[in-house]
């Protein structure tokens, strides 16, 4: 089974305020009081004329079954979220490349900026595969529900660099 998830975030700012935001390093660097997630490590923003990728390292902080550790290191589900922007129509496609059980572990998500008056809102929407037999739903929805309480997080991050 796969596991879906959507979250609608909004700001009173345009989106390229938002945005520059997201490509901003010291941005993300100040990210220092998550509960679900590390603080992020930059790994690399690149910003070109058409796209910008950003690279960051993040260790989830949640509480997996405990029989998922004869297949994952409950101590150090880690990945490198990879978002590659494109600036012209403000989207995103996101990449997770776990750092352990790479095979048993996939996620990905899309995310938009759009203008709505005057809020910018970002849409993301993403899903999260565990191929562990009959313990991969239970993983799921632990690793789902963090990225969901890391996103809730983020935004009010932005607002208050938006302030």
């Amino acid at each position: 089974m796969t596991v879906k998830f959507t979250e609608e975030q909004k700001w009173s700012a345009t989106t390229h305020e938002v945005l520059e935001v997201y490509l901003d390093s010291e941005f993300w660097s100040s990210l220092t009081d998550l509960s679900a997630t590390s603080t992020p490590e930059v790994l690399d923003i690149k910003r070109g004329a058409h796209t910008a990728v950003v690279r960051l390292h993040y260790v989830l902080a949640v509480e997996l079954p405990k029989e998922a550790s004869r297949f994952i290191d409950p101590n150090d589900v880690a990945w490198v979220e990879e978002t590659t922007w494109t600036l012209k129509d403000m989207s995103a496609q996101v990449r997770f490349l776990a750092d352990q059980a790479s095979q048993l572990l996939k996620a990905n998500a899309s995310a938009a900026l759009a203008q709505q008056g005057d809020a910018a809102v970002r849409s993301v929407r993403g899903e999260v595969k565990v191929h562990i037999p009959l313990l991969g739903g239970r993983v799921e929805k632990v690793i789902v529900q963090g990225v969901q309480d890391h996103l809730k997080e983020e935004a009010s991050a932005v607002q208050d660099r938006l302030s």
